[in-house]
């Protein structure tokens, strides 16, 4: 309405000078229409690492591109090393300033601090990918950003009963806009970040999560295992046809997409010694389960059509022995790494990468069963629900939604496994962190 008004304005200005201001408008609107036709072809046609290294474009509202925060080396398993990265950009977000991309742990030692292999984030997880999914809401920035004109500041991460969440919400507060923020980068010493207090609800930690990406290396291999389970799909698929006496095989039906079932199987001997003390610590009884018991509740979940294939990420420690993948019920065909043919995959990884590839095979599963008081299984099933979030699915509860996932620790309405959804409104991360048998399927 005020362009027409100033538009009608501008027609009453005298006679010689209209011919001019006219020229100019139709000029201007034909730039802004220019712009509105070329811009998205320029988006689409710049690369990511162009985009978004551009030191030109404010790419990264709300997050500074000349500030930084810088972390202690991230150890611990795998899912601990997300929750950790991830508490750190949320930090690092919080104080309005990009995270210096922090080195993971290769090897897994919890005390052995000394003999921990650190590797580079972007061996892990694809630098430009990250900073392209996180668009706006957090950034990644290389050492070389880094000017080096003033010395770090240093914020010492207190400890014991007495730093309390409360205590260290008002540090970072104070770090915002105190001192600290004039320092080009504060450097967080003291406890690694996966024991720093916990600010940030579990929808920040998806949105942190979803942003990470394997990179191409991983992601070829994890491509290479899902390929041999589909086969051995295929294969279970077609002999199951010809015992039926079927002379004629229907191509259709074989050619149906292969689903599979991915099982967290915790049997591992040091885990039943520490779970069946926390059961008793806590006075909880659905934490361990047994083989039988893990396979008899696989056994009554019915969204995939059978024969079907279930593969057991299980630990390195069980696969010599080969009655994991005996006992499953008819039309369940279980594989784990060294029955599908694919050790050599994982033989030539560090720890942390077998990890990783084991973590995209069972969250890319059509169907995942898992334990509710494991970290891998509940970031597994985090990951999914905030899959089916983004499908407009919030709730799996009595149907078949596609990306099903269940706990076989705990016992659900119908007898079966309880149907788990992670709670996207939990204010913390710690039940996702720690474990609980406070699951639901919404």
């Amino acid at each position: 309405m005020n362009f027409l008004l100033n538009l009608k304005h501008l027609w009453h200005i005298s006679l010689p000078t209209r011919p001019v201001i006219c020229k100019c408008l139709l000029v201007v609107i034909g730039l802004i229409v220019l712009r509105a036709i070329v811009s998205p072809f320029l988006a689409i046609n710049l690369s990511e690492k162009s985009f978004y290294e551009s030191s030109t474009l404010d790419l990264f509202p709300g997050v500074r591109k000349d500030k930084f925060v810088e972390v202690p080396q991230i150890i611990w398993g795998l899912n601990n090393q997300k929750i950790a990265f991830a508490r750190a950009c949320l930090t690092a977000k919080f104080l309005n300033r990009s995270l210096l991309m922090p080195s993971l742990s290769a090897s897994l030692f919890y005390k052995e601090v000394d003999l921990l292999q650190p590797i580079p984030f972007d061996k892990v997880f694809d630098f430009n990918k990250f900073n392209a999914r996180c668009y706006g809401f957090a950034r990644l920035a290389r050492y070389s950003e880094v000017s080096n004109h003033t010395e770090p500041y240093k914020l010492q991460k207190g400890s014991g009963r007495r730093w309390t969440v409360e205590r260290d919400l008002d540090q970072l507060q104070q770090s915002k806009t105190g001192e600290a923020d004039g320092y080009e980068v504060i450097h967080v010493t003291g406890k690694h970040p996966f024991l720093w207090p916990d600010h940030w609800p579990v929808k920040d930690y998806a949105k942190v999560f979803d942003c990470l990406a394997l990179s191409p290396e991983i992601e070829t291999e994890v491509v290479k295992v899902i390929s041999k389970i589909k086969d051995a799909g295929k294969k279970a698929r077609h002999e199951a046809a010809i015992s039926h006496n079927k002379k004629r095989i229907d191509d259709g039906s074989l050619n149906l997409p292969v689903q599979y079932i991915a099982v967290h199987m915790r049997i591992e001997k040091d885990w039943m010694i520490h779970c069946k003390k926390w059961e008793k610590r806590s006075n909880l009884k659905e934490i361990c389960s047994s083989k039988g018991e893990i396979i008899h509740k696989v056994s009554q979940i019915t969204d995939l059509r059978r024969p079907v294939v279930v593969y057991l990420a299980v630990a390195d420690s069980l696969l010599e022995d080969d009655s994991v993948t005996s006992g499953w019920r008819v039309g369940m065909i279980a594989y784990e790494k060294k029955k599908l043919g694919v050790t050599d995959i994982y033989e030539r990884q560090p720890y942390l990468i077998k990890s990783a590839i084991d973590f995209e095979v069972c969250a890319r599963a059509d169907v995942f069963v898992g334990n509710s008081f494991s970290t891998f299984s509940n970031l597994v099933v985090l990951s999914r629900t905030e899959r089916l979030y983004k499908l407009g699915v919030p709730s799996s509860c009595g149907e078949d939604v596609g990306l099903s996932s269940y706990a076989y620790n705990v016992i659900g309405d119908d007898g079966g496994p309880q149907r788990w959804m992670t709670d996207m409104l939990d204010t913390s991360l710690q039940r996702i962190s720690y474990g609980t048998n406070n699951i639901s399927c919404h």
